[in-house]
């Protein structure tokens, strides 16, 4: 299979990962629990609650998006004491503190089915998820979350599953693996790329991908594209033989429930199986560069797998690649910074007329 894992690695490292943002959306999160603090004092109510992440963002497969449409997930959690016996009225009270917090919004906070949702003008927005906590008759802490009605759950347990998931199956180096640490995390942030990556398409959202990516995931030890590919097989045949998706942590309970989320599921199989066609290409021994940048744009629709960039800026990428050491030269004298299967020479690490060290 044609080598794109270091290539497939800059793209993850330059346009997946939040770097920066990341702190931003933190004092997001900062800033609207200080907001619920104040609201809730000034309407003289218990301001005593704990508050974790949840969601995407506590399991670190938040991506960037081009349009800033971030969902932050905050689990509010009170004393049962302290909140009303109705779930819809703790809902209320949480969406009028925050109104009453002095703050001027663009878009009120709204209290919806199972969050009260603050909207930022950037496109994102912040869903407090309202939990009660009380202790049973052996004193083991119950866990309620505020939706339409009251219903058991524990607020970490998901992120809690997902994270140790992603320890126990990736491949370690302890172990003799090459490739960095997290790989499983990564391929979940790859896929829900190709998931977004046209609009229109309207796939599922990350919980379902990093379900379907848990059941499926092929690790591999050395090379992080072919792990990749190998997933999206896997993830493929399995939705072909039933495309129900279960809670993680309760198989008594599906993910595909509503008949918007089935479509979802429906049409990634369908655009999976195009991706497996499109990449077919990498398989074969007379594959070219240009034709493996061709298929992995065709995945992920970005300007980064683009072949038609100008001479000058191909030649910036072959400098970076050369700085680094990832040049390759075949025997008809042929440049790659891909490390090909045949005979071939590394190019040693140098520095181009002009570039600085």
């Amino acid at each position: 299979m044609w080598n794109m894992h270091t290539q497939l690695n800059q793209f993850y490292d330059q346009h997946i990962r939040l770097g920066q943002e990341r702190q931003i959306l933190a004092e997001h999160r900062d800033a609207n629990i200080a907001r619920l603090k104040a609201g809730l004092e000034k309407l003289d109510y218990s301001s005593h609650f704990e508050y974790r992440n949840q969601g995407s963002y506590a399991m670190h497969t938040l991506n960037q998006h081009p349009k800033k449409d971030y969902d932050i997930d905050i689990a509010i959690i009170f004393s049962r004491d302290d909140l009303p016996g109705s779930a819809l009225d703790t809902r209320k009270r949480i969406e009028q503190a925050m109104l009453e917090s002095g703050d001027i919004f663009s878009h009120p906070p709204e209290a919806k089915t199972n969050a009260v949702r603050v909207y930022y003008a950037e496109g994102h927005h912040v869903d407090l998820a309202i939990y009660r906590w009380y202790a049973d008759n052996l004193g083991n802490p119950v866990y309620e979350h505020a939706g339409g009605e009251w219903s058991c759950r524990n607020p970490m347990a998901i992120t809690d599953w997902f994270n140790t998931t992603v320890r126990e199956r990736s491949p370690s180096k302890d172990l003799g693996a090459s490739v960095a640490g997290n790989q499983m995390r990564r391929v979940v942030r790859w896929l829900k790329a190709f998931a977004k990556s046209r609009e229109h398409w309207n796939l599922p959202g990350g919980l379902i991908i990093s379900t379907l990516v848990a059941e499926c995931y092929r690790p591999n030890f050395y090379r992080d594209d072919i792990c990749l590919c190998d997933t999206i097989v896997a993830v493929h045949d399995r939705l072909c033989l039933n495309e129900d998706v279960k809670n993680p942590m309760d198989a008594s309970q599906t993910l595909t429930y509503r008949p918007v989320d089935r479509g979802r599921v429906h049409r990634f199989r369908e655009n999976l199986e195009r991706a497996i066609a499109e990449l077919s290409i990498l398989y074969r021994s007379d594959c070219t560069e240009e034709q493996a940048l061709k298929a992995w744009w065709w995945v992920f629709q970005h300007s980064f797998w683009d072949t038609s960039e100008s001479s000058d800026e191909c030649g910036k990428r072959l400098g970076e690649a050369a700085r680094i050491g990832s040049v390759f030269i075949t025997p008809m004298g042929g440049v790659t910074t891909t490390e090909p299967t045949g005979h071939h020479v590394k190019a040693p690490i140098s520095r181009f007329y002009g570039q600085e060290e």
